[in-house]
């Protein structure tokens, strides 16, 4: 395994070059469809200072699911009304396909429950993979994490939960769709007020990992030519997992090779939750390999135990978490962002796994000067909902 250690540490020569790369590329999907990083516009804009209002939000990814009615507060601050319990939606992984109007019907249920008044504004944070419509509302584009929900894919998810909210006599005002690294952005824009948009990033790491960003006028061109009528900063979604970096080894290349999707999701691949324990588990000899971590949980206890695999566990987080910071500069270097950055981290692998939000914190110091600062913001994703239910 030894031969193995060498290849996953990354200098600051190989960083620069990462950081640089994706830039252009991001860059690049701004620009015109088609390439390795998608950016997707959300049609979502910073949240307004002031912003106020009570608002219904839902929650709903991988097979989690949670509702919730909130306030903002004109000078800052929400509180939760009510809350539902979180739920875990049959969404066809052991007990077959379900169909779209149950899906619709069990998360209308929850949002009955909180007893909402007529009108509300509806906050959807849909964590799965969406085209942004102009209209507020988000096209599912495919299933992943093994959720296999009949009759829904290409359809319109905000107006068919409208529909089934209809179905329980519930009215909402309208419905914004957005996923979880838009919310994780909003909600960090929101605690932040003072924060420049151009300066605020947003970051999900846990099971797979994504950016978002908001893009400053004149910044997209493909946004320019499909709404010109559009004035101000934007929120994209990145979809940043899709980048191919530099200094991948035959590692990567043999996860990737034996995974869903080869040839996609290569940066995803090499620092994820859900993807680490494979690579590790391609470094083991094959007598190893048995009760070896299967999920980024179990690969943080193997690191701490100090047992066998254990430091090429750490190797691994390592590597993930120098990788993570590069890219989240290379983002800032994009939007054309100069001084102090605001990171909205999220997700249970950047949070959960000890000591990897300071190894990013660290990595960021080291190559690059400005001051960056990392946040979290208790139930992001439902005071994002919230946020862009209220917002423009």
């Amino acid at each position: 395994m030894t031969r193995h250690f060498s290849r996953l540490e990354l200098d600051g020569a190989l960083l620069g070059r990462l950081k640089g790369e994706l830039s252009l590329r991001i860059a690049e999907g701004l620009a015109r469809d088609g390439g390795q990083i998608r950016a997707l516009p959300a049609w979502l804009g910073p949240p307004a200072r002031g912003l106020a209002g009570r608002a219904l939000v839902l929650d709903t990814g991988g097979t989690r699911v949670r509702a919730a009615l909130l306030e903002l507060f004109p000078r800052g601050g929400q509180r939760v009304l009510r809350r539902s319990p979180e739920i875990s939606l049959p969404a066809g992984r052991n007990d077959g396909e379900l169909r779209g109007e149950e899906f619709f019907d069990i998360q209308a249920r929850l949002l009955a429950s909180l007893n909402p008044d007529p009108g509300m504004p509806l906050g959807f944070c849909f964590s799965y993979p969406s085209e942004s419509l102009s209209t507020g509302d988000a096209r599912l584009l495919r299933w992943t994490k093994g959720v296999r929900v009949s009759g829904v894919e290409g359809t319109e998810v905000g107006s068919r939960l409208v529909d089934a909210l209809g179905r329980r006599r519930v009215k909402v005002s309208r419905v914004r769709v957005l996923n979880d690294t838009v919310a994780a952005l909003l909600a960090g824009a929101r605690q932040h007020e003072s924060a420049r948009p151009g300066s605020v990033l947003g970051l999900v790491l846990a099971t797979g990992t994504n950016m978002a960003a908001f893009v400053p006028p004149g910044m997209a061109p493909k946004l320019s030519r499909a709404a010109p009528e559009w004035s101000g900063s934007m929120a994209f979604n990145m979809e940043s997992g899709n980048f191919h970096p530099p200094g991948l080894c035959h590692l990567d290349d043999l996860v990737d090779a034996a995974s869903e999707n080869p040839g996609r999701q290569r940066f995803e691949k090499a620092v994820s939750g859900f993807y680490l324990p494979r690579l590790l588990r391609a470094a083991l000899p094959p007598e190893q390999r048995k009760g070896a971590p299967g999920t980024g949980e179990a690969l943080v206890a193997l690191r701490d135990s100090g047992g066998p695999g254990a430091e090429l566990a750490g190797a691994l987080l390592r590597r993930s978490a120098h990788m993570v910071a590069a890219a989240v500069l290379g983002l800032a270097d994009a939007m054309g962002a100069r001084g102090p950055l605001l990171l909205a981290a999220e997700g249970g692998l950047f949070w959960g796994a000890g000591g990897y939000s300071r190894q990013v914190a660290r990595t960021l110091a080291r190559l690059d000067h400005r001051p960056v600062s990392i946040c979290r913001t208790a139930d992001a994703n439902l005071l994002g909902a919230a946020c862009a239910a209220l917002g423009r």
